[in-house]
C-alpha cells in the first residue's frame, strides 16, 4: 500500500490531492484520500489513514462500504459530460457525444460502470480497428470520451479502477487511404447563370462564397464590423460552429485579411440594405432574422435549390471556395499570396491541392539566362 499524489486541472489551475494505491486478491484499488497534497496532510496520511485503512480492509469492513448501486454507462456519462463542461469548448462536447452515440453506447451503454474490463475495452478498440476501419488516432480520441467518464467515476468513489488504463495498446495499422473529392471550378458562365436566377440575400451570399473563398463557418460568422469598405477588405476573425461562435479557427494562418474584389463589391452594398442595421451578422435567415446555425441549412434550403434552378450540375459548396482559389492562381498571381488570402496553414498546402492550376507556359522561359553567357 502507498500514497501518490494525483494532478487534475480545475479552473483555478492545477490541483493536487493525495491518492492510496493497494492491490488486493489480485485486484488493484485506487482511492482518493480527500485531502490536499501538503507535507502535513502527508504526513497524517501515512501515520492515522493507512493504518486505519489497512485494519479496514484485513477485516473486510472496507469492502462491506462499497456502494452497491452502481450506475450504467449511460446513466453516468451524462453527469461525466456536466463534470467538464467548463474546461471544454462546445463543439467538444458536441464531438464526444455524437461519438459515444455512435461508437461507445451500442457495446457499453447498459453494462454498470463494474462490470466493464480492460479486456472489454480491447475487444471494442480492436473491432473499431478491424471492422470500422478507423485509424488509430480516430479510436484514441473516441477512447478518451470513456476514459474521461471512468476518471470521473473514481474520483466519485464508485469504481477503484479504470478499464481503460488496462486494456492493450492499438495496432498501428494503415491509414486507410480516403479518396479526396475531386475539385471541379464553376465556369464563368456557370457562376453567371447561378447569380442571374438568384435574388435578394441567396444572391449576396453566394456572390460572397465564390469572391471571398470563405469557408462556409466563416461566412455565417462574418459580421458588418470585419468589413472595411474604405479598405476594401475583411477580416477574417471568427465562425460559427454548431451554432456558436467561435474565435478559434481552423488552423492557425485562418485569422487574416481577404481583400474585397471589386466584382464583389456591389453584392456586399446591397447585402448591407438588407442587414446593415438590424443585426451584427451579415447574413441572416429569412425565418428567424439570426445567423445561420451551420451551413447545412444552406445547403439545403439555398444551395442545392438554386443549382437546380440554375440547371447547373451539382458541387458541394466548398467547391466556391476551390474556385475562387483555383480562378486566381490559373490567372497568374503569386501563389503565396494566394495562400495566405485562403488561410492555409502554408504555401504547401496550396501546392499540394492547387498545383494543376498554375500556368505553365512561357514562350519567354529561359530567355533570363542570356545576359549570363552573352554570344559564345
Amino acid at each position: 500500500m502507498k500514497l501518490y499524489v494525483k494532478k487534475s486541472k480545475t479552473k483555478k489551475g492545477v490541483k493536487e490531492t493525495i491518492w492510496v494505491d493497494f492491490t488486493h486478491n489480485g485486484q488493484r484499488y485506487r482511492k482518493p484520500l480527500r485531502l490536499d497534497y501538503t507535507p502535513s496532510n502527508w504526513k497524517f496520511a501515512e501515520k492515522k489513514l493507512l493504518p486505519t485503512l489497512n485494519y479496514k480492509i484485513s477485516s473486510g469492513e472496507f469492502f462491506k462500504n462499497k456502494k452497491k448501486n452502481i450506475p450504467t454507462v449511460d446513466e453516468f456519462i451524462e453527469k461525466s459530460f456536466e463534470l467538464r463542461k467548463g474546461n471544454r469548448c462546445s463543439s467538444t462536447i458536441y464531438a464526444h457525444r455524437k461519438n459515444y452515440i455512435k461508437y461507445i453506447q451500442p457495446t457499453f451503454g447498459e453494462k454498470t460502470l463494474n462490470e466493464i474490463s480492460g479486456q472489454d475495452i480491447t475487444i471494442w478498440q480492436n473491432n473499431l480497428q478491424e471492422k470500422e476501419h478507423l485509424a488509430k488516432a480516430t479510436i484514441l480520441k473516441i477512447r478518451s470520451c470513456i476514459n474521461s467518464m471512468f476518471e470521473d467515476a473514481i474520483e466519485a468513489q464508485i469504481i477503484d479502477n479504470n478499464p481503460v488504463s488496462k486494456a492493450k495498446k492499438l495496432n498501428e495499422t494503415e491509414k486507410p487511404k480516403v479518396e479526396r473529392i475531386k475539385l471541379t471550378p464553376f465556369k464563368p458562365s456557370e457562376i453567371n447563370k447561378i447569380l442571374s436566377i438568384s435574388e435578394g440575400q441567396n444572391r449576396n451570399m453566394i456572390a460572397t462564397f465564390f469572391f471571398t473563398g470563405l469557408r462556409a463557418s466563416e461566412l455565417i460568422g462574418l459580421k458588418w464590423e470585419s468589413i472595411d469598405f474604405e479598405k476594401m477588405t475583411i477580416s477574417i476573425k471568427e465562425q460559427i460552429v454548431n451554432g456558436n461562435h467561435k474565435t478559434i479557427l481552423k488552423t492557425t494562418k485562418s485569422r487574416r485579411i481577404v481583400p474585397i474584389v471589386k466584382t464583389l463589391l456591389p453584392f456586399l452594398e446591397n447585402q448591407f440594405k438588407i442587414t446593415g442595421k438590424s443585426d451584427s451578422n451579415v447574413f441572416l435567415t429569412e425565418r428567424t432574422n439570426k445567423h445561420f446555425h451551420s451551413a447545412g441549412k444552406i445547403r439545403e434550403q439555398i444551395w442545392v435549390p438554386t443549382l437546380k434552378k440554375a440547371n447547373v450540375s451539382y458541387r458541394n459548396l466548398h467547391q466556391t471556395r476551390g474556385t475562387f482559389i483555383s480562378t486566381l492562381i490559373s490567372n497568374g498571381e503569386d501563389i503565396t499570396y494566394v495562400s495566405k488570402i485562403a488561410g492555409h496553414e502554408n504555401v504547401k498546402v496550396t501546392l499540394e491541392k492547387y498545383s494543376e492550376y498554375i500556368p505553365v507556359k512561357n514562350d519567354k522561359f529561359g530567355e533570363c539566362f542570356q545576359n549570363s553567357v552573352g554570344t559564345i
